[in-house]
């Protein structure tokens, strides 16, 4: 477990597609699914890859998710695709993948793995790394480009590690720097308690990569479909599980808030056809399946 300042570090990946100037205002407006969109998208994503929509969720779900799930959303002038197993210790080898993709002019990338003490963050302008920085509690592998305001107080010592037995750490860990990334370009950080912007309130829809594994009915999300604006607390507690997506949801109530989604209905998965043997991408290798990825 890896903590700084005494958070521990969250354990998620997400790439953002942005066509806007301020994704945290965009974001803070309302953020509502295309759903049409949303589905193009993670088709050419993955397109070689077996995709089951499972039901929709919130973006805070992402955290700690099977490797085997994808959290995506295209919300119009921005879109993302989270989840622990998109993960990458080198943003370079994900430029050609993004540059397919096409989405947004924008590409940032937040990456952090607690348990392999790697994390760090990018932003692509036009295509190419404008900055990166990439490493563990004690080397850097990656660093590109010019610091970001944000990353000032870090290099300053304002956010040091609790590591006192390792002598040549360094004065910030490369994860918190990337949630920090989050924060400053989307109003929010996966370990913050009280964000601009509340990833629980951000409506993505869950998608299983490859086989059933006997879960679909289970949707992992922090807040019901219709999210309270107000008093939360009560609903956060239980919802550690949401019925099947295929179920209808509540009617809204008095109270609560806009952000909601259309429910997604379980399809059987298609059985899987003879794969080409290729070699795993740099996202895919997390997968076990050898996708474009």
């Amino acid at each position: 477990m890896t903590e700084f300042g005494g958070s521990v570090l969250p354990n998620i990946s997400a790439l953002w597609f942005i066509d806007c100037p301020d994704p945290a205002a965009e974001l803070r407006a309302g953020a509502y699914i295309d759903p049409a969109a949303t589905t193009d998208f993670m088709e050419r994503a993955f397109t070689d890859a077996e995709l089951t929509p499972i039901g929709t969720s919130d973006l805070a779900a992402a955290v700690d998710g099977a490797d085997n799930r994808v959290f995506v959303a295209h919300y119009g002038r921005l879109a993302v695709l989270a989840g622990t197993s998109l993960r990458t210790a080198d943003p370079h080898e994900m430029t050609s993948y993004l540059t397919d993709l096409g989405v947004g002019h924008t590409w940032a990338l937040i990456s952090v793995d607690p348990g392999a003490d790697i994390g760090g963050f990018a932003r692509w302008e036009g295509g190419e790394v404008q900055r990166a920085f990439f490493g563990t509690s004690s080397t850097i592998s990656v660093d590109v480009g010019l610091p970001y305001p944000f990353e000032g107080p870090f290099w300053a010592g304002g956010h040091p590690q609790r590591s006192p037995n390792q002598p040549l750490a360094l004065p910030f860990h490369p994860g918190a720097l990337a949630d920090a990334a989050n924060h400053a370009w989307f109003g929010f950080g996966f370990h913050e308690t009280d964000p601009v912007v509340d990833p629980a309130l951000l409506p993505v829809t869950v998608y299983r990569i490859g086989p059933d594994d006997g879960r679909d009915g289970f949707v992992e999300s922090s807040v019901p479909l219709h999210v309270p604006t107000t008093a939360r607390e009560p609903e956060l507690a239980a919802a550690t599980a949401v019925p099947a997506a295929a179920e209808t949801p509540p009617a809204p109530t008095e109270g609560f808030g806009e952000y909601q989604t259309e429910p997604i209905e379980t399809v059987p998965a298609a059985a899987p056809a003879a794969a080409e043997e290729r070699t795993p991408g740099p996202l895919s290798r997390f997968f076990g399946f050898r996708g474009r990825l």
